[in-house]
């Protein structure tokens, strides 16, 4: 029995053009010996040339997506081929992680690999195997891919429950979870359409590998004793 999990609206994009041009974003990454191009769109780096983005307080964390990544794909149910994973951007970008994924451990490699997808669409190992896909598109598309309508989603203000209950909700429906890769904000109405369950696991933010890992974590007492 598989499960699915969507880490949805990430803070994870390189940084936009027409931002490229600011001082500021020239002089940061100037300083790591980078350009702007080639440097993704970072809170603690860039806040200041941010003010005129749309949704700013939700963007430019990078390293949300990062140590999410780096969680999943080293848990047990990951590894034992019952877990799909895909991360969803901000800007409507979809990331399809493959089996068998080993992100860097260190978090430069990471924004490299994630620039080099971003330009090249997709990422494969030595042999040919597909380890990262990325295309365009929204949660909805990877529910229609997936062949699914519906996903439990976590939000502060849902239904107050335990992560024990939440995993065997998890998997006794839909079999989709939905976290959100962002610091501060809400879903989109968009994509908080399409949780059949709303669930919070506490009533204040929580990080996002730290509900992800837990969750995880109690999926496979579920899956793994049966």
């Amino acid at each position: 029995m598989k499960v699915t999990f969507i880490l949805a609206e990430a803070a994870l994009e390189p940084i936009p053009s027409s931002l490229r041009k600011d001082p500021r974003i020239v002089n940061s990454c100037k300083k790591l010996g980078k350009k702007p191009d080639r440097c993704l769109l970072d809170k603690s780096l860039h806040y200041w040339a941010m003010d005129r983005l749309r949704d700013k307080e939700k963007r430019g964390r990078p390293d949300i997506t990062y140590h999410v990544m780096l969680d999943v794909t080293s848990s047990p149910l990951y590894k034992s081929g019952l877990l799909d994973f895909f991360v969803h951007t901000y800007n409507d970008y979809v990331i399809k992680v493959g089996n068998s994924v080993r992100p860097p451990h260190a978090y430069v490699r990471f924004e490299g690999l994630i620039l080099d997808l971003f330009e090249k669409k997709i990422i494969k190992d030595v042999n040919g195997k597909v380890l990262l896909e990325l295309k365009r598109g929204k949660v909805k598309d990877i529910l229609n891919e997936i062949g699914i309508s519906s996903a439990v989603g976590f939000e502060v203000d849902g239904e107050l429950v335990t992560y024990e209950h939440a995993a065997k909700q998890i998997i006794s429906g839909q079999r989709v979870f939905i976290v959100g890769g962002f610091s501060t904000g809400d879903f989109s109405i968009e994509t908080s359409s399409i949780f059949v369950k709303r669930f919070s696991l506490a009533r204040e933010m929580l990080e996002a590998d730290t509900v992800t890992c837990r969750l995880i974590y109690e999926i496979e007492k579920v899956l793994f004793t049966k």
